[in-house]
């Protein structure tokens, strides 16, 4: 572990504030790569919809949203799912978090602090994106769907180092060669299962883009792949603190609706797209 990358007359800069930053950049040079400075040439499919192409602007606007979103949706899920002491004695989650807020109301505000949670992030993200895509619609919001898929799981792989760094969501104790000496043990680094998947799969969404069979394509294949290997690596983690509810742990219960979404959009947008020859 190395929580702390140096200190500097007296501050110490985390490791993990570090990684999230270079997270959100690389997000943003990803975006900004898939998508062309200006008008270009015309859309047949987007201009028979009366819908606006993808410009660097629009695109950087939707990140400056996303990325507001995500961080405090990250925080509000640590909040419910993961602060310590948010099980009360009577084993009633909702309660723990009642006395807990009691107790710290603004500990959801303290965003220079630890503790986020990549579903709340990804949940807050793409509810605030849906917001801004019905008050806009004429933007053809699933290429900008699209255009967040590799540089969400490119931003997560980084992150997910900043936590390996920070020692958080460890995994369970292991003897295998692969096991990794933190807090006193020998542990899965389930923080590196997690961003070699993040990292895999924005590198294949990545390419994939050009060769999209439809808008909504990246998307849909993000909401059914990342829930089932994320659910897997789960079985792995050994940091209990993260929140469980009977069999599964909370992220595992999460990735049950996110993969049914993405499954009907899979079904939707392919349908549709044969539907007009797109």
């Amino acid at each position: 572990m190395h929580p702390v990358l140096f200190e500097v007359w007296g501050y110490k800069l985390p490791s993990y504030s570090v990684m999230m930053v270079l997270g959100y950049l690389l997000a943003v040079a990803i975006m900004f790569h898939l998508t062309p400075r200006g008008p270009g040439p015309s859309d047949p499919w987007s201009a028979a919809r009366g819908e606006v192409g993808l410009f660097r602007a629009q695109v950087w606007d939707l990140f400056v949203v996303m990325l507001v979103s995500s961080v405090i949706g990250a925080k509000i899920g640590h909040v419910l799912f993961e602060a310590s002491g948010h099980i009360g004695s009577d084993g009633k989650p909702i309660d723990g978090v009642i006395a807990l807020l009691r107790d710290d109301p603004f500990h959801w505000a303290r965003l220079g602090e630890g503790g986020y949670v990549w579903y709340g992030g990804m949940i807050g993200a793409l509810g605030v994106a849906v917001f801004y895509f019905w008050r806009r619609p004429h933007l053809n919001r699933w290429r900008y769907a699209d255009v967040t898929c590799p540089a969400m799981m490119a931003g997560a792989a980084i992150g997910r180092i900043g936590c390996f760094m920070a020692g958080c969501c460890h995994g369970k104790p292991t003897d295998l060669p692969i096991g990794v000496f933190m807090h006193g043990q020998m542990v899965h680094p389930t923080q590196l299962y997690d961003a070699a998947i993040a990292g895999l799969l924005g590198v294949f969404l990545f390419f994939r883009f050009p060769h999209r069979r439809f808008d909504g394509e990246s998307i849909a294949t993000l909401l059914v792949s990342y829930p089932i290997l994320r659910a897997t690596t789960e079985f792995f983690r050994g940091d209990h603190e993260r929140g469980a509810l009977g069999p599964l742990s909370t992220s595992q219960w999460l990735s049950i609706p996110l993969l049914l979404i993405g499954v009907a959009l899979f079904m939707r947008l392919g349908r549709r797209s044969r539907a007009t020859g797109g």
